[in-house]
């Protein structure tokens, strides 16, 4: 069985590619989503500015000014529908007022039934037109242009006035919205509202930032080879100088200490002979001993 190899140079090439390739589509990845974020940014941004743009202004203006001509006509037209309705009341409740005042200017004859039964008869006719003398008096209200009405319960609710106090509040409502347009179109409120897109510019370019430094980290971690290897590139030259002109120093230096080293050694080699010597023998004594006296005592054992 074959047993594999890791360490060869087509694997160190194929996981450098992997690598690499890893490096640029991290970076690909942070290059479009910080991007779409920094163009998702200044679209708001060029929103914000057409918003508050002088022709959105001037458009804002046309469109309320022709929306309160209309709601105007508006009120204009149910105005004159109160005047007929009053005028139609008024015709209604006249022959009524006319009687009443027949009865009230009848001689007054005394306490008796006919004076009573006269009075019985005016209170009838005077109920009979109290709600629409009352109506009368409520469109007399909401058509004073002296004062409002229309903001009161009665004429605000009331049947005939009711539409036309609605049509005269929204009638204020876009005067109010017109002359509010400046301040809604307000450089404040443009610098205020285009702030909303900075966080897609902040986070945009943070994403693309750090992808580009988390990319350049493994792309150069492919490239120590070639790094060490210009390193290597850098500091040989000096250091092949460096060993070139300290060598002679360096030989002359080792072999005075070879030489010393030598010296010392046939001294004390010449010192120690003689004790070597002597110890030598003296050993060689002792072992002799030692085996004449081992042989004496075998042969005694033996007899």
């Amino acid at each position: 069985m074959n047993k594999k190899e890791f360490l060869t140079e087509e694997n160190y090439e194929k996981s450098k590619k992997k690598i690499s390739k890893m490096a640029l589509i991290i970076l690909i990845i942070g290059i479009l989503l910080g991007g779409s974020l920094i163009v998702a940014g200044l679209v708001k941004r060029s929103q914000t500015n057409n918003k508050y743009s002088e022709e959105s202004k001037n458009a804002k203006i046309e469109q309320l000014t022709a929306q309160k001509e209309q709601i105007s006509d508006e009120v204009d037209s149910e105005k004159q529908n109160l005047i007929t309705a009053k005028t139609t009341l008024e015709n209604k409740i006249k022959p009524v007022e006319d009687q009443i005042k027949k009865l009230e200017r009848e001689p007054f004859t005394g306490f008796n039934d006919a004076y009573y039964e006269r009075e019985d008869k005016i209170d009838a006719l005077e109920e009979s037109i109290k709600a629409d003398k009352k109506n009368i008096g409520v469109i007399d209200d909401a058509l004073d242009e002296s004062f409002n009405h229309c903001n009161f319960y009665e004429a605000k609710n009331n049947v005939y006035t009711s539409k036309y106090c609605s049509l005269k509040k929204q009638l204020e409502q876009k005067t109010s919205e017109i002359y509010n347009v400046e301040n809604d179109f307000s450089d404040f409120k443009k610098e205020f509202e285009s702030h909303d897109a900075v966080p897609f510019f902040m986070f945009g370019t943070f994403i693309i930032i750090a992808s580009g430094m988390i990319a350049f980290a493994i792309f150069m971690f492919t490239k120590r080879r070639e790094m060490l290897a210009f390193t290597a590139q850098q500091i040989m030259p000096v250091a092949q100088e460096g060993i070139e002109k300290m060598a002679p120093t360096i030989g002359s230096a080792m072999g005075t200490v070879g030489k010393e080293l030598a010296k010392g050694m046939k001294d004390g080699l010449e010192t120690m002979t003689p004790a070597i010597g002597n110890a030598m023998g003296t050993m060689g004594k002792e072992i002799a001993k030692g085996i004449k006296e081992g042989l004496n005592e075998a042969e005694n054992n033996k007899e």
